[in-house]
């Protein structure tokens, strides 16, 4: 049964990318800050391949780069609200340093989404009104993170039992063990 139920993670992140409603497609990332600070929000899930390493995009002057570049370890939180299904995954940061890799995803991107990655000031900075932020014409600052799990927990919430599995990564194989919910 936990191999149904890592089979059904995979399934779930990989509908995720192309569902826009899907439960999963926005998840919760927690990173360090650099006093030891726990910082959680909420992202867009990018890419997930059959090994659960998951990307998504972002800005590269945002406080997740520097959080991740002094402590590269993260929680991820996936839940769906209807289901009562939740997954936490621990995992290690990478960021993308490749700039031919950077610049093949950046090609894929649809244009109204570019904008994104093109202010002048970095995610965070202090602005007059909303509608103060100005936009480059000519750079931008996006940059990708995957994120490859170094153990997945799952979680369902159902009367009468509630089911816990624990996943963790041995010799390239993930291995399942039920826990006590």
């Amino acid at each position: 049964m936990p191999d149904i139920i890592f089979s059904s993670i995979i399934r779930d992140l990989k509908a995720a990318l192309t569902t826009r409603d899907h439960s999963f497609r926005y998840f919760t990332l927690a990173t360090t800050d650099n006093y030891g600070i726990p910082k959680i929000r909420t992202m867009v899930l990018r890419g997930a391949d059959n090994n659960l390493n998951i990307t998504i995009y972002t800005d590269k002057r945002s406080s997740k780069i520097s959080h991740i570049a002094k402590q590269d370890r993260v929680s991820l939180l996936f839940f769906d609200p209807e289901r009562l299904v939740q997954v936490s995954i621990q995992a290690k940061a990478k960021i993308e340093e490749d700039d031919q890799t950077l610049k093949n995803i950046w090609e894929n991107i649809p244009q109204k989404s570019k904008k994104d990655y093109t202010t002048k000031f970095a995610p965070g900075s202090e602005i007059q009104k909303p509608e103060a932020v100005d936009y480059l014409e000519n750079k931008h600052y996006f940059s990708a993170i995957t994120f490859v799990p170094e153990s997945i927990e799952y979680l369902r919430l159902k009367k009468p039992n509630h089911m816990r599995v624990l996943f963790k990564k041995k010799n390239s194989n993930w291995n399942g063990n039920y826990l006590v919910p």
